[in-house]
């Protein structure tokens, strides 16, 4: 039986994910297990499940430098400060996984909002089983973002407010929307990254039955 299950994303804020696996359609040969996720527990995620890694950006970036019609169209986009379409985005990851010999992949800066949530369901034809939400405070959130030193521009406390806005005005309504749903599932993410990465772990496990790493 298919099933999905989606880790609430915070495009702002290091934290969360989405996985989800699906029977054989749209071209895949296999079951597929897919999962999105931002910040700390990527790396741990791929390492247990051995996913393969897919970036949106990165997918965006060399569409671009192919010269195709599809890539000009997203770089006048990006031009004009504008939002690539969600079902663009979507279609991308789809093909890239169509292409790949793994069947799991994990997605990094992907879905961002209530469009991306809405783009993914309706192009892959699946539907979280549950959410787990990233419970956090916006104080411990500030200190990890001042503390982390990826060099980002938008990494100063004059930047964050607005970044949390961002995250309550586009990503919450996501989690809202599962919450409504009865699908949500809540997450300590004060603790270490270990602690919470443990949490995660035996949610996953508990759900898909597996034992981890290799499955």
């Amino acid at each position: 039986m298919p099933f999905a299950s989606f880790m609430s994303l915070c495009c702002n804020c290091p934290l969360s994910g989405l996985i989800v696996k699906q029977d054989a359609k749209d071209g895949f040969s296999d079951k597929v297990t897919v999962v999105f996720v931002l910040g700390s527990q990527c790396p741990l995620i791929v390492k247990q499940f051995r996913l393969t890694h897919l970036s949106a950006g990165d997918l965006l970036q060399a569409e671009i430098e192919l010269g195709s019609e599809n890539g000009k169209m997203i770089q006048d986009y990006k031009k004009e400060g504008k939002i690539v379409p969600s079902e663009v985005t979507v279609k991308l990851l789809q093909q890239a996984m169509q292409g790949s010999t793994n069947n799991k992949f994990l997605i990094d800066g992907f879905p961002c909002n209530e469009e991306n949530r809405t783009a993914f369901e309706n192009i892959m034809k699946v539907e979280p089983d549950f959410v787990l939400f990233f419970d956090c405070s916006q104080e411990e959130l500030t200190r990890r973002i001042l503390n982390r030193n990826q060099g980002r521009v938008d990494d100063n406390i004059q930047a964050i407010p607005k970044r949390f806005q961002v995250y309550f005005e586009s990503t919450l309504p996501v989690i809202d929307y599962y919450s409504s749903k009865g699908k949500v599932q809540k997450i300590d993410a004060e603790r270490s990254i270990e602690e919470v990465f443990e949490a995660v772990k035996s949610i996953f496990l508990n759900f898909s039955g597996g034992s981890g790493e290799g499955n």
